[in-house]
């Protein structure tokens, strides 16, 4: 069995780099909202992008919390920033 390339890594940093990642989705699908046009389906498929986008983070959060991770709501708002 091979491992993957991020072994070394706990899965504390693995939560974290996931709901980083997911903020970025949710960031990228406000974006593609902005850009749908006046098509309906592409509209739809934004707003569809977005809430799959919102559940992903919401489940993150609970993930960490169960595992009992200490999430700095600033540090991550600043990590989507920069």
């Amino acid at each position: 069995m091979t491992q993957s390339l991020d072994s070394g890594r706990g899965p504390e940093n693995k939560l974290m780099e996931e709901i980083e990642k997911a903020l970025l989705e949710i960031e990228l699908s406000e974006k593609a909202f902005q850009w749908a046009q006046n098509d309906a389906d592409e509209v739809d498929l934004a707003i569809a992008r977005k809430q799959a986008a919102i559940r992903h983070f919401d489940f993150l959060i609970k993930q960490a919390k169960k595992a009992g991770l200490k999430l700095d709501r600033k540090q991550l708002i600043e990590k989507i920033l920069k």
